[in-house]
């Protein structure tokens, strides 16, 4: 027979049992009542289309849809979309960056630098292509993802990298001028071109002329408006010169062989060669003009005449001899006088010219740029922090 003790310990742990059994009824009572709540709230405010989701965060900033990605599978899915990248992209606020423009003693150039140790080449859909300062490396960085993919070496001789973007398929090709030495007989010069994502090494697409005679040879990376890589040489052609512009197609990795028309200008071995704009440039100055043929579609050869009258020779004519043109970027010709060792900035819509002199020591200034952020991710591409 149990004492009084054991009755009482059974009666406290009945006690507990009772106590516990209520905690949780009322637990589970009130867990059915939030979830008929729910469901009220659920049945008078319906689920929204997914089209409405997709166009609400089509609006919304690379930061908060970067964490949208956690949020379940088919967010995950959307916004890893070619097609919503494209709309995000174009309807994303420009972001303000800084850089560093560093001018180099006692030279007509400047150098814009972006982030520790590298220089900014050029930049589209939210991608910047950059170069070391140090090393051959190269790397294509999306400033607003804060990834990044490092280039494979090009090796060999080699000039700065240039790169295309195809915003539909978000397909990305990069593209180098490469020569080497062909024993005694002179250079092997073509293009090296790589698949981002696709090829582990660079492939060389060698020019299908192969001029020997030559008297002036420029080369033009790509750029993604134009899509394509440019060769321009000067040839020596008998007693006569002509000039030829062999072009690579980097999407379809075709070329095109133009060549200038004869008797364009009097004197081949007094023009220069630039870009006008994304456009291969072929000019000279003319008493108070720049007479100027742009090359504007290479797949048809056609060449555009364009003629910038130069009022301010008028005053100082013996500028004539000392500048050549060296760009144009929408409404400004720059120029460059080796000469005088100073940069003229002349303004065509408004007639008007600067003046920029070059340090003779090395000088830095901060500069502000705005670019569209987009969330284009390569293949490869890691976090850059």
């Amino acid at each position: 027979m149990p004492s009084t003790k054991d009755c009482c310990e059974l009666s406290g742990h009945s006690h507990n049992v009772n106590l516990r059994q209520n905690q949780a009824g009322t637990v589970d009572t009130q867990a059915r009542a939030l979830s008929i709540k729910r469901k009220k709230v659920s049945d008078a405010v319906p689920e929204l289309p997914f089209d409405i989701i997709t166009e609400i965060l089509s609006w919304l900033p690379v930061d908060s849809l970067l964490r949208f990605k956690c949020v379940c599978k088919k967010w995950r899915s959307l916004l890893l979309d070619y097609n919503f990248i494209a709309k995000h992209m174009v309807r994303a606020s420009p972001l303000q960056l800084s850089h560093k423009k560093e001018w180099q003693p006692n030279k007509l150039i400047w150098t814009i630098l972006s982030g520790a140790n590298f220089k900014l080449i050029s930049g589209v859909a939210g991608l910047l292509l950059e170069e070391s300062l140090t090393s051959r490396v190269s790397r294509i960085r999306n400033f607003a993802t804060h990834q990044v993919l490092y280039l494979p070496d090009a090796h060999g001789e080699t000039s700065t990298v240039g790169f295309v973007f195809d915003s539909s398929t978000c397909e990305c090709k990069a593209a180098c001028f490469h020569w080497k030495q062909e024993g005694d007989t002179g250079n092997e010069v073509g293009f090296k071109v790589l698949s981002i994502g696709k090829d582990d090494q660079w492939r060389t697409l060698k020019l299908p002329k192969q001029n020997g005679k030559l008297f002036v040879a420029r080369y033009f990376t790509a750029t993604n408006e134009e899509g394509a890589a440019h060769a321009v040489e000067i040839i020596r052609d008998g007693q006569d010169f002509k000039l030829e512009v062999q072009s690579v197609d980097i999407w379809s990795e075709c070329f095109t062989i133009t060549t200038l028309p004869r008797g364009a200008f009097l004197d081949l071995k007094r023009v220069a060669i630039f870009r006008w704009n994304y456009y291969v440039a072929v000019a000279d100055i003319v008493e108070e003009s720049l007479n100027v043929l742009v090359l504007e579609d290479f797949k048809k050869h056609k060449w555009r005449k364009i003629i910038v009258p130069l009022k301010f020779l008028k005053d100082n004519p013996g500028l004539k001899d000392e500048i050549r043109p060296h760009q144009v970027w929408l409404n400004y010709l720059r120029l460059h006088n080796a000469v005088k060792k100073n940069i003229l900035v002349y303004d065509m819509e408004r007639k008007v010219i600067k003046v920029i002199k070059v340090t003779h020591t090395k000088s830095t200034e901060k500069i502000y740029e705005f670019r569209k952020p987009s969330l284009v991710t390569l293949k490869g591409m890691k976090n850059e922090y």
